[in-house]
This record gives C-alpha cells, sequence and structure tokens, in this order.
C-alpha cells in the first residue's frame, strides 16, 4: 500500500511538472511579444523576480506548494493581459491522500458485548439516582420561620426597647458658615474653556456651555483663566456682573479680598 502511494506522488509530482512547464512557455511568450522585463513584471504583480524565472522555466522546487503556484500564475497572466483564471485552472494541485481510517468494527466499543453494556446502564443509572437524592437533600430546609403579627411583636417588646426604637428628636440646624473673603460667581453667555485656581490649587478645569452658573470661594486669591472672554461673565464679591473680556479672545484675572487685577 506505502508503495503505490510513493508510485501515485511521483506521477502527480511528474504530471504538475510537465503541466508547468508548458503554461510558463506560454507567460514568457507572451511577455517577450509585449517586450515587457521581468522587472515591469514584478512591479505589476508584486511577484519577485525569481519566483518569475521559476514560473517561466517550469520550476516546481523553488517554487511554493501547488496551491500557491495556481495564484502566481493567475496574478501573473492578467499582467500580461490574458485571461489568468483560465490559465491558472490548468495546473491541477495535487490531490490529498487520506490514510485509511479504521473499521468502527475493530474499535474497544464494538467489542463490547451485551453483558457489559447493561452493567455500564445500570451503574450509570444508579449514579443519576445519587446525584439527584443528594441535590434534593441539600436543598430541602430543615425548618420554616415563623410568621410573626408586627402588632403582638410590639406589644412583647418592653417599654426600654420602644423608647430605643423612638426617632430620635431632630438636630437643631447648624449655623450657616461666615462668608469668605473672596467670592467668584460665573454665567455663561456662551460656551467657552474655564480654569479656576483658588489659593493656589487648580478647583476647575473644563468646558462650560452657555447657560451654566459656577461659584467659587477663596481665603486670599482667586485667578481665572477662560478661553472666550465674551461668553463668560463675571460677579465678584456680590458686584455688578461683567464680562471677562471680548468675544473669542482668552482672558485671565485675579481677584484678592479686595482688590482685582488683570
Amino acid at each position: 500500500m506505502k508503495q503505490n502511494a510513493r508510485t501515485q506522488e511521483s506521477t502527480a509530482q511528474q504530471l504538475q511538472q510537465e503541466q508547468l512547464q508548458s503554461l510558463g512557455h506560454k507567460l514568457k511568450q507572451a511577455r517577450l511579444e509585449q517586450k515587457l522585463s521581468l522587472e515591469v513584471i514584478e512591479k505589476r504583480t508584486l511577484i519577485r523576480q525569481t519566483l518569475l524565472l521559476a514560473l517561466e522555466g517550469g520550476g516546481l522546487a523553488e517554487l511554493p506548494e501547488p496551491i500557491y503556484v495556481r495564484a502566481l500564475l493567475r496574478r501573473y497572466g492578467n499582467a500580461l493581459g490574458l485571461d489568468g483564471e483560465s490559465l491558472a485552472s490548468q495546473f491541477f494541485t495535487r490531490p490529498v491522500v487520506q490514510p485509511p481510517r479504521d473499521s468502527w468494527k475493530d474499535s474497544p466499543a464494538a467489542q463490547l458485548r451485551p453483558l457489559h453494556l447493561y452493567g455500564a446502564y445500570v451503574l450509570l443509572i444508579v449514579g443519576a439516582v445519587m446525584a439527584l437524592s443528594g441535590l434534593v437533600e441539600r436543598d430541602t430546609p430543615e425548618f420554616a420561620e415563623p410568621i410573626v403579627d408586627p402588632v403582638v411583636m410590639e406589644q412583647l417588646m418592653p417599654k426600654a426597647a420602644k423608647r430605643a426604637a423612638a426617632p430620635a428628636a431632630a438636630e437643631k440646624p447648624k449655623p450657616k458658615a461666615q462668608a469668605r473673603p473672596v467670592e467668584l460667581n460665573l454665567a455663561l453667555t456662551g460656551q467657552s474653556w474655564v480654569r479656576v485656581v483658588a489659593d493656589g490649587v487648580t478647583e476647575f478645569e473644563a468646558i462650560l456651555e452657555q447657560g451654566e452658573t459656577r461659584s467659587w470661594a477663596a481665603d486670599q486669591s482667586i485667578t481665572i483663566r477662560v478661553g472666550n472672554a465674551g461668553g463668560v461673565m463675571y460677579s465678584y464679591n456680590d458686584s455688578k456682573a461683567a464680562p471677562m473680556g471680548e468675544l473669542g479672545m482668552p482672558e485671565e484675572k485675579t481677584f484678592g479680598p479686595k482688590v482685582s487685577m488683570n
């Protein structure tokens, strides 16, 4: 059987060699008639010149697997204006010989006697019953909790417990903290990037949209920088609101407890 397989493989290789030589001769003749160099064909097909020479000369040993050779032939033929698909179909790839499979009759499963099968079935059923029984016992609760009427529970609770359960008296509201020396309010009339540094710490940095408002307070100073000064209205320590600057222009201002400076 092995000798026959080697003979078939050798015959297939010889047939492929003859096919490739014939097809390569056609390609070379077409290239020479069009006065095209291998360098030009390499640029058209992106196939290396060594592979082009192997195709034209029928060098099967210098080429990849036959299925890739067909792709090379197709691309080469199309580059010369030939029917590459028809050209590649004339080169037959080597058939894949599958090794003979073992008969099912020779497998260990086929050697089981009916008595063995019956024993396996019994063991399978017993195992399934035991697993199901264990699952039922695990999921069954040992006891059920009694349902107690809330009214009865309240009567059973001692008075001290009742007083402890009563809600605590509302705490007195804490007095409002005193205002800080520097307070700044913003109202956006247009979209703008805003960065706020309060007492040396960056408190805010983001893009605010039209209609949004923000407020900050500090002990020493507040520095604000905006990207669209005309779209930002500011109020410093309850002063009258005013625009930060011109529309579309960046602006930076620093505010202290008493004075403000650009």
